[in-house]
């Protein structure tokens, strides 16, 4: 590993952090040292290079490092974050906001050279990959709301990438050097969500044999991640509001407050103005976490970054399953764009993941397309030709109608509009017909 560092003491406190990490490292004391090195046929797995340096600096770096095809992360001030998201865009794996914690560069690390042993993680997890308009406004708002302490709310369809946006934030804030703790709200059952977010004391309830720290407790100087909190239950919430107004919680079993310092990001893919009106949300909780709101677009709203996400999950799949996948036929990449992807950038990963996986070599073609891109029907032993015994011929065509309503929908992600215009029809008359379905 190449780090790229003008400054003498984080220097060696970094070579000290990386071989904690078992890392094997090089040094250049600036920009320009690091891409002297690169030129005389340096070969190193990652190159960490600060971002401000005499002579050249990290977009110097970064351009030798791309060119070589050698991740680069960029470490950074706080004050050069907007700078940092810029470089990204352009090709950068990742960046650290000094002062950063061992925890913090681990997880940088881990990133870079695709190990995935703290946890699981989906495949849209780690793509800060776009170009496309909607997503580079969302680029920008992240990195001017990670310089304040606001709580943040996120919304868009699921598996846009919430979570990953969550986790920008958190790097780029003044709280990178704490924990990151994550909870999905919709995932816990409702008689066990307050144990889990304000923790417990020894003998609180049945089966609690010791204390355990609770998800506020865990991210404290940090953030805490609240996904799917739309599905957080109605009777819980007020219990959430109180944490959030007063800046305390209540350990279930102890009796007594317990000052709390978090940051709160929130994600849904619901409607919470909707649920608001249904009455199953509080208004006054939405309005606390709607301080700040990022809508990330759905895939199907930046069609022209598909080809760049398949290239970056085509890339990981290879790396992780020994594949030699050389890249994409254009008659197969044409569907893809085309498709509208309801299950957005993690459905995507997935699908290019198993078709590197089945391909082995070579490039991805059409066939190797999933029957739902396709629109191919899936294998059936029913013979299409008429019976012998005759058909209701009413029947069978309202059952095709079906058919093809219900591939339409899946393939626009439930878009009615769109829908209709696949199946040549009229709004409204798409609207009738799924009323006589009902």
């Amino acid at each position: 590993m190449l780090t790229v560092e003008d400054d003498p003491d984080l220097r060696r406190s970094l070579e000290r952090l990386l071989r904690r990490e078992q890392c094997e490292v090089i040094e250049a004391v600036d920009g320009q040292a690091a891409v002297e090195k690169l030129a005389a046929g340096l070969v190193v797995e990652l190159i960490l290079t600060d971002l401000e340096m005499p002579r050249a600096g990290g977009r110097e770096v970064l351009a030798a490092g791309l060119k070589r095809g050698i991740p680069v992360v960029i470490l950074t001030a706080h004050s050069n974050v907007e700078i940092a998201v810029e470089l990204m865009r352009r090709g950068a794996a990742n960046f650290l906001s000094k002062p950063f914690s061992h925890a913090s560069l681990s997880a940088v690390l881990e990133d870079a050279f695709g190990r995935a042993a703290a946890r699981p993680r989906s495949a849209d997890e780690k793509a800060i990959v776009g170009q496309e308009a909607p997503f580079l406004q969302v680029l920008d708002s992240t990195a001017a709301v990670a310089e304040t302490d606001a709580t943040v709310l996120i919304t868009g369809e699921s598996g846009t990438g919430k979570e990953l946006i969550a986790q920008l934030i958190h790097r780029a804030s003044k709280r990178a050097a704490g924990p990151f703790v994550a909870i999905n709200c919709g995932a816990i059952a409702e008689t066990l969500l307050e144990s889990e977010l304000f923790g417990h004391a020894r003998g609180a309830f049945t089966g609690a044999t010791q204390s355990r720290a609770g998800r506020f407790q865990l991210a404290d100087g940090g953030t805490l991640f609240l996904d799917e909190v739309g599905d957080m239950p109605l009777s819980f919430q007020v219990k959430l509001l109180r944490a959030i107004q007063e800046k305390q919680i209540e350990v279930v079993g102890e009796g007594k407050p317990r000052n709390i310092d978090v940051r709160l990001i929130a994600a849904t893919h619901r409607d919470l103005p909707a649920m608001v009106e249904q009455g199953s949300f509080r208004q006054d909780l939405y309005y606390r976490l709607n301080v700040l709101e990022l809508r990330l677009p759905a895939l199907r709203e930046r069609p022209g970054d598909i080809p760049l996400l398949i290239e970056h999950f085509l890339q990981a799949a290879n790396a992780r399953h020994s594949r030699q996948v050389s890249g994409i036929a254009k008659a197969a990449l044409d569907v893809c764009v085309a498709y509208a992807w309801p299950g957005n950038i993690r459905e995507l990963g997935n699908v290019v993941e198993r078709m590197v996986i089945l391909r082995r070599t070579g490039e991805l073609q059409v066939a190797d397309l999933p029957p739902q891109l396709t629109g191919a029907p899936a294998a059936s032993s029913k013979k299409t030709g008429l019976p012998a015994e005759g058909i209701d011929l009413k029947q069978a065509v309202l059952e095709y109608e079906d058919s093809l309503i219900e591939q339409a929908l899946s393939r626009t992600g439930g878009n009615r509009n769109a829908a209709a215009q696949l199946l040549g029809l009229n709004r409204t008359t798409l609207v009738e017909k799924l009323k006589r379905r009902r």
